[in-house]
């Protein structure tokens, strides 16, 4: 199994000076803090549109649901189990179902809460943390972020997605990693722009993206000079996962300056500035910006670029998205191009193509694997507590 991934710590590398290609596929790591200095004098503030064209989805948890033609064979793979990954559940399952009721956002998260209050003696805070993290970690993947609403065929469905929030390893450990970060970010809940600038910067995301995050009527839902926790797992989701669809969505609104639905190429070119004028501090030169958009036009199939198109092309946008706001996970796809490591690294597992937040989770679920395997004692891991 490769490396494993770690969402705080972030190998500080030296970078050689040379001109790199920006097609390629993406993996973690490299970084270092750095001060960014704030410059929103051209930030816009609206954007109504609600992108929910993949808004349909699921119900159930159990096996029915699941497409097990990307699980493999289970006995095969060390770490694998028919319920880790909410990421399987084959939306054409529900196509032909009338779904009558609809649990809500609020629901979920309560119901969530008052479990791990109950059964795992979590405090009112731990436990109200954790249900935030996987509620909207359960919407991000049903691509319903935006509404709140995750349609049922009953409102008893409601104890399936207790259970498996709360019980199911894959989700535990999300809760985890997503509070442990959100904790080391800011322990009081909110997070001002210095703060996750800061946080951000040191991913290599420059400042004028979270100018952009900041920005009312986008990706938030409240308005002020903080984000909430909700707000920031949502980043969290979308800066680790950008290769998902609800992150196709969230960096569409982002980078869509002019909220007309249409990127703008000197927005783009603007915001391409600044992830070189991020590399260069590491001596990378990178490519003039009508070489790359000329690339990106080529992935795309297009040169009008709408959320329409961008979910058309699902399994390469995310490279396209790389290269407007984040310098580091840009330059990782000219470097994983010639080793093919996520490739390799998903071989190696043996359950088929991932997205990155499927590797990350994977990752800490082998991991554990592992460490019970050679330990008498698996409650040991601070995952499972």
């Amino acid at each position: 199994m490769s490396e494993h991934i770690q969402m705080k710590i972030v190998a500080d590398l030296k970078f050689p000076s040379i001109v790199f290609s920006p097609i390629a596929t993406s993996s973690p790591k490299l970084t270092r803090m750095r001060a960014p200095i704030r410059d929103q004098s051209w930030t816009s503030s609206s954007d109504e549109s609600v992108g929910n064209v993949t808004s349909r989805l699921l119900s159930g948890i159990n096996e029915s649901h699941m497409d097990t033609s990307k699980m493999g064979d289970v006995s095969a793979s060390s770490s694998c189990s028919m319920y880790t990954a909410l990421e399987f559940v084959d939306p054409t399952a529900f196509k032909k179902k009338t779904m009558n009721e609809v649990i809500t956002r609020e629901e979920l998260r309560s119901a969530i809460s008052d479990f791990k209050m109950k059964e795992d003696n979590y405090s009112k805070q731990e436990a109200d943390l954790y249900a935030t993290v996987v509620t909207e970690r359960l919407l991000w993947t049903a691509c319903r972020t935006w509404s709140g609403m995750i349609p049922v065929e009953e409102k008893d469905d409601l104890n399936k997605y207790i259970r498996y929030a709360c019980e199911d390893f894959y989700m535990r450990c999300t809760g985890q990693l997503c509070t442990d970060e959100l904790q080391h970010i800011n322990l009081n809940g909110k997070y001002d722009w210095q703060s996750v600038a800061l946080y951000c910067y040191e991913k290599g995301m420059p400042p004028q993206i979270i100018d952009r995050i900041f920005a009312k009527n986008l990706v938030r839902r409240t308005t002020g000079n903080y984000l909430d926790n909700m707000e920031m797992t949502w980043l969290i989701f979308a800066m680790i996962g950008t290769d998902e669809m609800q992150s196709i969505e969230y960096w569409f609104r982002v980078l869509d300056v002019q909220s007309v639905g249409v990127l703008s190429f000197t927005d783009l070119e603007f915001f391409y500035e600044q992830i070189t004028q991020y590399l260069a501090k590491d001596n990378v030169t990178s490519l003039p910006f009508p070489h790359v958009i000329a690339q990106f036009i080529d992935i795309l199939g297009t040169s009008e670029w709408t959320l329409r198109s961008f979910k058309k092309n699902i399994k390469l946008v995310f490279r396209v998205i790389n290269g407007f706001v984040n310098a580091i996970r840009f330059l990782e796809q000219e470097i994983n191009e010639k080793t093919n490591g996520e490739r390799v690294d998903d071989e190696e597992f043996g359950q088929g193509h991932r997205t990155r937040w499927q590797r990350l989770i994977d990752h800490e679920y082998d991991d554990f694997y592992h460490q019970n395997n050679s330990s008498s004692s698996p409650e040991s891991s601070s995952i499972t507590n």
